[in-house]
C-alpha cells in the first residue's frame, strides 16, 4: 500500500468518524424536537378536552361533541383516585392501552382496529394531571406516530445519503491533498533515482519553506556530499596507489629479467624456478595496475569526444591479431562483418573494449574450439556479438560477470594473468557510448557477449 493511499484512508476515516458523530448529534436533535412538539400538542389537546368535559358535567350534559380533529386522538379521562372514566374518545373505546403513570410518556404499538386487519400502529402516549374546580383529573391521551415515523425514516435516509456523499467527497479531497503533500517527496524520488556514482554532483533543490521536506532535502544533500567525498577519496586513492605501484613493479620485473639473462645457466634449478615464478607474478601485478589505472580514468571520465569509428576495419584487425595466439591452441576465429560499418565514438576506447572481449574469448576457451565475431543492424542500432566455445558460466554467475574483480575460474585466471577487471572496463566504455552490453552462456557449451551501440550506423568505405 502506497503512502498516498494510507494518507487518503487516514483522512477519509477521520472525516467519516467526525461526520458520523455530527450526524448522530443532528439525528438525536431532530428526533427530539418532534417528540417535544407532539407532547406539547398532546398536553394542549388534553387540557382542552378535560376542560370541555368538566364544563359539560357542570351543565348536566353527559358528554361533549367530538369534532373531526379529536377523532384522531386516543383520550381517556377519569378523576384521580377512581378508575371510572368520565370520557373516552371513539378511538379509546376501540383500542385498549396500558395505563401510563401521570406526567410520564410511552410509545406503544397496538393492532387497529382489533379483529379487522393485522395492521399495527404506533402511538405516542402521554398522561397529564389537571386541577379544575377543586378536583384533580387524570387525562391519558395518545396519537399515532405514522407521520413522525415517516419523517424519522426520511431523516435517517437523508443522513445515510449525506454520509455516502461526504465519504466520496472526502476520498476525492483527501487524495488530492495527499498528492499535494507528497509532491515534494515524488520530486525527491525522481531526482534521487537519477543520481548515481557517476553524477554524485547533483543535488536535490531545497524549497523556501522551512518544513520537514526542506529538512529532508538538506539531509539527503548532506549525505550525497559525504558520498561524493568518499567516492572521490576512494577513486583518488586507487588511482594514486596504482600509479605509485607501476614504477617499482616495472623495476622489479626488469631486475628479475636481468638476473635471469645474465646468470642463465649459473643459477641453481630452484633459484631459476623461483625467479620465473616471481617474474610471472610481477607481470600479473603490472597488468592489474594497468587495468586499475584504465578503469579509474574511465570512471572519472564524464563523456567522450565522438568521432567516426570504422567498426568493420577495427574488428577485422583485432581478429587477425588474435588469430596468431589462437592458432597455438587450434582455435579458429570466424568473422561475419558487413563492409563499411561506421559509428560515432571513441576509437581507442572501443578498440580496448573489443580487445578485452576477444582476449577473454581466447583465454576461456578449449583447444580446438572456435570464436565467432558478427555484427548486424537491429532497430537502427549496431549489434556486435562475440561468441566462443568453452566451459561457459553457471546461471548464478552471469549477473556478476561485469563486476569488478569477479572471476569464475580462479585457477585459469592465475595461469593467464586475469585481473577480473576486463569486463568491468568493457561495461564502462559501452556506457560512455550510451550503449548496452549483455552476457549469455550455456555451461559446458558456449558464452556470448552482445554489445548494442546507438545508431543509426552510417555506411561508408573504410
Amino acid at each position: 500500500m502506497t503512502v498516498k493511499t494510507r494518507i487518503t484512508l487516514l483522512i477519509t476515516g477521520a472525516g467519516l468518524i467526525a461526520s458520523l458523530l455530527f450526524s448522530v448529534v443532528v439525528f438525536f436533535e431532530f428526533v427530539e424536537q418532534p417528540f417535544e412538539l407532539l407532547d406539547t400538542v398532546l398536553k394542549e389537546e388534553a387540557y382542552q378536552t378535560v376542560w370541555r368535559v368538566v364544563e359539560a358535567e357542570g351543565k348536566g350534559r353527559p358528554a361533549i361533541p367530538v369534532d373531526h380533529a379529536m377523532a384522531a386522538y386516543w383520550v381517556r379521562i377519569h378523576e384521580e383516585g377512581t378508575d371510572r372514566p368520565l370520557y373516552q374518545s371513539p378511538l379509546a373505546k376501540s383500542i385498549r392501552l396500558a395505563p401510563v403513570k401521570p406526567d410520564s410518556s410511552a410509545i406503544l404499538s397496538v393492532p387497529i382496529p382489533p379483529g379487522q386487519d393485522n395492521r399495527v400502529i404506533t402511538l405516542r402516549v402521554k398522561t397529564f394531571r389537571f386541577d379544575l374546580k377543586g378536583k384533580t383529573f387524570v387525562v391519558q391521551i395518545a396519537r399515532t406516530m405514522e407521520k413522525l415515523e415517516e419523517e424519522i425514516r426520511d431523516l435517517v435516509m437523508g443522513i445515510v445519503f449525506g454520509l455516502v456523499l461526504s465519504t466520496l467527497a472526502l476520498i476525492a479531497i483527501s487524495r488530492f491533498v495527499a498528492g499535494r503533500i507528497l509532491r515534494p517527496i515524488g520530486a525527491m524520488k525522481d531526482l534521487a533515482q537519477d543520481i548515481s556514482e557517476k553524477n554524485l554532483d547533483q543535488r536535490i533543490p531545497v524549497g523556501k519553506a522551512r518544513d520537514e521536506f526542506s529538512q529532508l532535502a538538506k539531509t539527503i544533500n548532506h549525505m550525497l556530499d559525504r558520498l561524493q567525498y568518499s567516492f572521490a577519496r576512494q577513486r583518488d586513492f586507487l588511482f594514486d596507489t596504482s600509479h605509485e605501484l607501476k614504477t617499482p613493479l616495472t623495476s622489479i620485473r626488469l631486475a628479475v629479467d636481468e638476473i635471469r639473462t645474465r646468470d642463465r645457466g649459473n643459477l641453481p634449478p630452484f633459484a631459476e624456478e623461483n625467479l620465473a615464478r616471481l617474474n610471472h607474478q610481477v607481470w600479473r601485478m603490472e597488468r592489474l595496475v594497468k587495468d586499475l589505472l584504465n578503469l579509474s580514468s574511465l570512471e572519472t571520465l564524464p563523456r567522450i569526444d565522438p568521432g567516426p569509428v570504422y567498426i568493420t576495419r577495427m574488428l577485422t584487425s583485432l581478429a587477425e591479431e588474435y588469430q596468431f595466439l589462437a592458432e597455438a591452441h587450434q582455435i579458429s576465429i570466424r568473422t561475419r562483418l558487413p563492409e563499411g560499418l561506421v559509428i560515432q565514438g571513441d576509437r581507442e576506447k572501443l578498440n580496448r573494449a573489443f580487445s578485452n572481449i576477444l582476449d577473454n574469448a581466447l583465454k576461456y576457451n578449449v583447444d580446438g574450439g572456435w570464436i565467432d565475431v558478427e555484427s548486424l543492424e537491429s532497430d537502427g542500432d549496431l549489434v556486435i556479438r562475440v561468441t566462443n566455445s568453452g566451459p561457459g558460466l553457471a546461471e548464478e554467475d552471469i549477473p556478476r560477470a561485469f563486476d569488478q574483480f569477479f572471476r569464475v575460474e580462479k585457477s585459469r585466471s592465475e595461469v593467464h594473468g586475469g585481473s577480473g577487471l576486463g569486463l568491468a572496463i568493457v561495461k564502462r566504455i559501452v556506457a560512455l557510448h550510451h550503449g548496452e552490453v549483455a552476457l549469455e552462456s550455456e555451461q559446458g557449451a558456449w558464452t556470448r557477449i552482445t554489445i548494442r551501440l546507438p545508431g543509426p550506423p552510417e555506411t561508408a568505405a573504410p
